[in-house]
């Protein structure tokens, strides 16, 4: 008789920490860069809507994917990481919807949902917050080849790339949040060890990495 009652007392709680992450939203979005006005955003022949597909889809760089892994890592571990990833799984869902408003716009299709059954989670804590580092810095690099690909002048397009400029900077400020969380958890190795190629792609990561050791 208790198990409802007890499974009741969860809910509550888990809609207490939504709406706290809601508050703090603004924590972890990049409050320097503004969303553009998109109600103006119309079909333009040099701008597929399939260029944002991936984003609604189950790829490395989906948003959708991003909002499931963030909010099911919320339940896994402590309450200091799973405040972060529900504050950052909030901000992803905003990114999903201006994405699937701005293929609506362009006049494309909306992918099928996708399953999330094979999504990673992490094994540990260290398991987690490197996915989520790989997640954000694939998500980075595909939005930068989208800005590539608008060649348009129109004002679609420069509302578009309006748009992709601030989801980078929301997507570079949660991979430098995830890296910060590693590193003050682990020690500068296993930053080492996730990849050389962040640094290449973000030369300030190896500059802060550098700047670290000098002052260890």
């Amino acid at each position: 008789m208790l198990r409802p009652y007890k499974n009741f007392k969860l809910m509550i709680n888990y809609i207490d920490r939504m709406a706290d992450a809601l508050i703090d939203t603004l924590k972890y979005s990049d409050s320097s860069v503004a969303w553009p006005e998109t109600e103006h955003v119309a079909p333009d022949p040099e701008i597929k809507p399939e260029w944002f597909y991936p984003a609604l889809q189950n790829k490395d760089c989906s948003e959708i994917v991003a909002i499931l892994l963030y909010t099911q890592q919320t339940a896994l571990y402590d309450k200091e990481i799973g405040d972060m990833v529900l504050g950052i799984g909030i901000v992803e869902m905003k990114h999903f919807a201006n994405i699937r408003d701005t293929v609506v716009a362009l006049g494309g299709t909306l992918p099928q949902p996708i399953d999330g059954k094979n999504i990673k989670l992490g094994k540990d804590v260290n398991d987690a917050l490197s996915i989520n580092i790989r997640s954000e810095f694939d998500t980075i690099k595909y939005y930068r080849g989208v800005k590539e690909l608008i060649k348009s002048k129109s004002e679609t397009a420069i509302t578009l790339q309006a748009m992709l400029d601030k989801l980078i900077a929301d997507e570079s400020l949660h991979l430098r949040m995830f890296l910060n969380e590693l590193n003050e958890r682990n020690g500068l190795h296993l930053i080492d060890d996730i990849s050389e190629t962040l640094y290449s792609e973000f030369p300030l990561l190896r500059i802060s990495k550098e700047n670290q050791r000098s002052i260890s």
